[in-house]
């Protein structure tokens, strides 16, 4: 058996999501010895004291080994908590921003008080039954709450990333968030997921795109339309990332515009100049901006977009683009 599990354990680790105690090893038969043979030899690993794992069923990246840790904690905790909080977003797939996964994060309510023991952040506070789901078998908060978590407790860019990451996934709605924010309002850091709530849009396609936003606000420049559809007299030109439509400008996020159909191959920067070309032709002005200039809410991104209004405004080329815009999201 040193390759593989009894067939009793190998079943009870797949049930349990690959890891299993120390007891429930020597219940399928394996002594002291052979578990830690298998530890030394490299055939399982230690997920956390107490509980193994068969090493070829550990994940590569980071967030699949942060909720292999979550299913390990599971097996000694009470089953009243919810994974919560970064966890709970992973188990969402919510983009997160530079997420920090050295710990797991619980939720009990009635816990007395917050605490970090053994990898695990418990967090005491309330768990109506309509903040909960389940996913993959496992209690956690719904999206709604999990983002008001993360706002309450993260950074606003970082809580804004999840945010509008979840509302462009349709993991939850505006309204969804308002209800929650409304029955966490005396609750610490309230005030600050307010302002995510106010703030996010169901149309930032990328955590680039909700950085770029809190850039363009942070800087003194109009809010701009997103995800808008653009057409000349040939036809559909491509979808923006930004539009300015008063100042009849454009703004790409990373040198990127979003295609339908397209496939990337060898012509695409000729396709993505030609592009760019008939903007131009028709009135258009476009600007580009990156991740470092939008983290660093960069005053280049504004003398950009103003030097892009500006020639727009100067422009013989009268204005013959058509925009068809997202509808707006009444949530």
């Amino acid at each position: 058996m040193a390759h593989q599990l009894t067939p009793k354990l190998a079943a009870l680790a797949a049930a349990q999501g690959g890891p299993f105690t120390t007891a429930q090893a020597r219940e399928a038969g394996y002594d002291a010895r052979e578990i830690h043979r298998f530890l030394i030899n490299g055939k399982w690993i230690r997920v956390r004291r107490g509980v193994y794992a068969e090493r070829m069923v550990v994940p590569d990246d980071q967030e699949g080994r942060h909720l292999l840790l979550l299913r390990a904690a599971i097996l000694s905790l009470k089953p009243t908590v919810a994974a919560s909080h970064v966890t709970g977003a992973a188990l969402h797939q919510i983009a997160l921003l530079n997420p920090d996964y050295s710990l797991v994060h619980i939720t009990r309510d009635g816990a007395g008080s917050s605490r970090t023991e053994a990898g695990v952040c418990h967090h005491d506070a309330a768990l109506p039954a309509a903040h909960l789901t389940k996913i993959d078998g496992i209690v956690v908060t719904d999206a709604a709450r999990t983002i008001l978590d993360l706002a309450r407790n993260e950074s606003f860019e970082a809580a804004l990333v999840a945010a509008e990451s979840a509302l462009h996934k349709k993991l939850t709605t505006l309204a969804e968030l308002r209800e929650i924010l409304d029955y966490c309002v005396d609750w610490p850091g309230a005030r600050q997921a307010g302002r995510v709530v106010s703030f996010a849009s169901p149309y930032s396609e990328s955590p680039g795109e909700s950085v770029a936003r809190i850039a363009f606000d942070y800087l003194g420049l109009p809010p701009p339309s997103q995800q808008v559809e653009i057409y000349d007299a040939m036809g559909f030109i491509g979808r923006s990332d930004f539009l300015w439509e008063e100042h009849h400008t454009v703004g790409e996020f990373d040198g990127r515009l979003k295609y339908v159909g397209d496939d990337v191959d060898d012509e695409v920067l000729y396709k993505e100049k030609r592009r760019e070309d008939r903007l131009r032709d028709g009135g258009c002005e476009v600007f580009r901006i990156d991740w470092a200039e939008s983290l660093a809410r960069s005053p280049s991104i504004r003398r950009k977009a103003l030097a892009a209004f500006a020639r727009a405004a100067r422009s013989v080329v009268r204005p013959a683009l058509r925009f068809k815009h997202q509808p707006s999201d009444g949530g």
